[in-house]
């Protein structure tokens, strides 16, 4: 999600994201789908995309799952969230550590 004003515009919207991906900061057990939220900060581009001040939301989830993730963050904040396929290895080793599927 680009196109916000300044930092503090993208802290708050990161703010509802995490709100909305767990609902219960409290809960006890692993999450179902693992997720961290950052923020860029650099001058909006057409590509890559997600460049300019923007929420960065990574989902460790299936194809499916990221897609109606993607609509309710793009529901939630008002504009369109883009799909990228990334390397997120923390939240790999996250889900392989919560469920004990470590070797």
């Amino acid at each position: 999600m680009s196109g916000y004003a300044d930092f503090e515009e993208v802290m708050a919207a990161n703010s509802r994201v995490a709100l909305l991906l767990c609902p219960e900061p409290d809960h006890s057990g692993p999450f179902e789908v693992p997720w961290s939220l950052a923020a860029r900060t650099e001058p909006e581009e057409e590509y890559p995309a997600g460049t300019g001040e923007s929420v960065v939301a990574a989902i460790c989830a299936t194809p499916e799952r990221a897609e109606r993730t993607a609509e309710s963050i793009g529901a939630l904040l008002g504009r369109p969230a883009r799909l990228v396929e990334a390397d997120h290895e923390e939240l790999l080793e996250q889900y392989r550590v919560e469920r004990d599927l470590t070797d």
